[in-house]
């Protein structure tokens, strides 16, 4: 357990200062987009006042006031581009020890003990960065609403909130809905590391044929899994959500156990 906390606490000394960076930047982007969309609509309207020699209420009837939704429109692309950086973070936390100047995964896998605590120990370290991110989204999105609100005239802003259905989970932040989102980050995480200790512990053409089969399993077995399943009609949709969550449960648990095997059985020093 000393030994897990420790590799824990050491991955992430490793990568601190770039996932604050990156998560400082992608929060001020934010609050910008929005801060600007605010100075544009309003440079807007009062050049289509000036153009049109209209009153601002007739202005604002004709171009329209501005929603929550539509100053945070660019919200889904900055938190896309999150979701692909966590992504290659997945992967490039195991490729930097093989491929730094100091081979640091040499040293890992002399250590003591069971290699799970490598495993466990650079999962953990994801999934805090992915906790860590989904908060800063909620805090992000609660600070630009405020500051959306303070910087908006009343008569120029609709009073409808208005956001795309995935941002508008992270506004409200339901404990469900956020578990649900932190299960299936996790997830793909399990099986991203899966991949890179296939190809890690078999090399080449073999290796990249292992990948390819892993992918092609999956897409099998869970989408083939729900067309079987509509096909048969015999389940009410409760009982299908309920089949597919234990596939998806047995499918997590198998690329949790594949990569332990892996690491313990197939990577060699």
């Amino acid at each position: 357990m000393k030994q897990y906390l420790m590799l824990t606490n050491e991955e992430l000394k490793r990568s601190w200062k770039m996932i604050v960076s990156v998560i400082l930047a992608m929060a001020s982007i934010e609050i910008l987009t929005v801060v600007g969309r605010v100075i544009y609509h309003e440079r807007q309207i009062k050049e289509y006042m000036s153009y049109s020699k209209l009153t601002e209420s007739e202005a604002l009837r004709s171009f329209g006031k501005l929603s929550f939704g539509l100053a945070s429109v660019y919200f889904g692309y900055i938190v896309l581009v999150g979701i692909v950086l966590v992504i290659l973070y997945a992967v490039q936390i195991w490729y930097r020890d093989w491929f730094g100047e100091s081979k640091y995964i040499y040293r890992l896998l002399l250590l003591p003990g069971s290699r799970a605590k490598i495993f466990f120990a650079k999962f953990t370290s994801l999934a805090l960065v992915i906790i860590s991110f989904i908060g800063l989204q909620w805090v992000v999105i609660q600070l630009s609403y405020a500051i959306f609100n303070w910087l908006i005239k009343d008569d120029y802003r609709t009073s409808s909130f208005n956001i795309p259905i995935e941002l508008n989970q992270l506004y409200t932040m339901n404990l469900i809905d956020t578990l649900i989102l932190v299960v299936l980050a996790l997830f793909i995480v399990s099986f991203l590391f899966m991949l890179v200790l296939l190809e890690r512990s078999y090399r080449k053409v073999k290796g990249l044929l292992f990948i390819v089969l892993e992918v092609v399993a999956f897409f099998i077995i869970m989408v083939g899994g729900m067309y079987v399943i509509e096909k048969l009609d015999f389940f009410l949709s409760q009982e299908i959500s309920a089949i597919m969550l234990a596939i998806f449960v047995l499918y997590f648990v198998y690329t949790i156990w594949k990569s332990l095997r892996l690491l313990k059985w197939k990577i060699s020093v």
